[in-house]
Parts: structure tokens; C-alpha cells; sequence
């Protein structure tokens, strides 16, 4: 019975890996600028239009580790997506420079995005669909409060919203 449940095990997973289609891009200096699999193959061209490669990428969805290149080699962004499709785990963007942008966890629902000097520009939560939701705070590039605030379960600003000065003065409020 071992036997058996194994080798349906290793068919069902052969069978998936061999679904699975690895995609790359490279830029005009050689150097690669987009990699990741798709579920399986989007049927692209050399010469399909842009509307072509996006039509035919809406066919199937992304799986996996994708990973995108600046011009000059560093990485811009990894993105990491499960069998289905979904957004998963920690997606990092990063600057031409290597300064860390933004650190999306879709496993926790925790977003902060960061000025290129490195400094906190905004924190709060977001929904797998990228919606923000719940609270969030933003900085001024000196790293003082900019404003506080909360968005409802639609992504639409809710409450009292504060207001600061990059000195850290109050400067005004919106209730929505």
C-alpha cells in the first residue's frame, strides 16, 4: 500500500512539474529582467504585440518565485505566489541602489513602504488584493509622524484622520 500511495504521489507531482512553464524576459543590454512559472504554457510569441503577451498571460496565473531586474543587474522586486495563484509570503521591492521600497507580508497582512533614504514612509495592513485596510501611518522623510488614519474593510479612509507637520506640529484633521 506504501507503494503504491508513493508512486501516485511522485506521478500527481511529475505530473504538475511538467505543467509548469518558466518565463524570463531579458532587456535590450542581455540581461535578464523578468523570471518566474506560470501554471502552464501562455502560448507567447517572438513579435505578439503587448496586448497579445497580456491577453495570453491573463490566461494563466503566476505560481511560485518570480524575480525582476533593474538594467544594471540589482533586483527590483520578488513576489511569491502559491499553486493557485494567490499572493503569499514576504514581496520586497528594492530601489536601483539596493535600498529596500517596500516589504508586502501576505501572510500577515503587514505593509511598510520606505523613502529611498531608507526611512519609514507608511505602515498599516492590507487586504491579499493589495486593499489597504485598518490603520496606517506615514513619515515624513526626517522620520517624523506625517499622518495617522484608518480605512474600512473597503479601502475607503474612515474617521478621524491627523495631520503633521515635518517639524511634528499638528497641522489639520479630515473626518470621513
Amino acid at each position: 500500500m506504501k507503494k503504491i500511495l508513493f508512486a501516485l504521489a511522485f506521478i500527481c507531482s511529475a505530473t504538475y512539474a511538467s505543467a509548469q512553464y518558466t518565463y524570463s524576459e531579458t532587456g535590450p543590454n542581455g540581461n535578464v529582467t523578468v523570471q518566474g512559472q506560470y501554471n502552464a504554457d501562455p502560448g507567447i510569441q517572438p513579435g505578439d504585440s503587448k496586448q497579445t503577451i497580456a491577453t495570453k498571460q491573463a490566461a494563466v496565473h503566476k505560481v511560485g518565485v518570480w524575480k525582476y531586474w533593474h538594467e544594471n543587474g540589482t533586483v527590483i522586486a520578488e513576489e511569491h505566489y502559491d499553486l493557485s495563484g494567490n499572493r503569499v509570503a514576504i514581496w520586497k521591492t528594492w530601489s536601483e541602489a539596493g535600498t529596500v521600497i517596500s516589504e508586502l507580508n501576505f501572510t500577515t497582512g503587514h505593509a511598510v513602504y520606505y523613502y529611498d533614504n531608507g526611512t519609514k514612509a507608511e505602515e498599516g495592513s492590507i487586504r491579499n488584493d493589495m486593499q489597504r485596510v485598518g490603520e496606517w501611518k506615514g513619515w515624513h522623510a526626517n522620520g517624523t509622524l506625517n499622518y495617522v488614519g484608518e480605512y474600512d474593510a473597503n479601502g475607503i479612509k474612515k474617521g478621524l484622520w491627523k495631520f503633521y507637520d515635518a517639524q511634528g506640529n499638528s497641522i489639520g484633521t479630515e473626518n470621513h
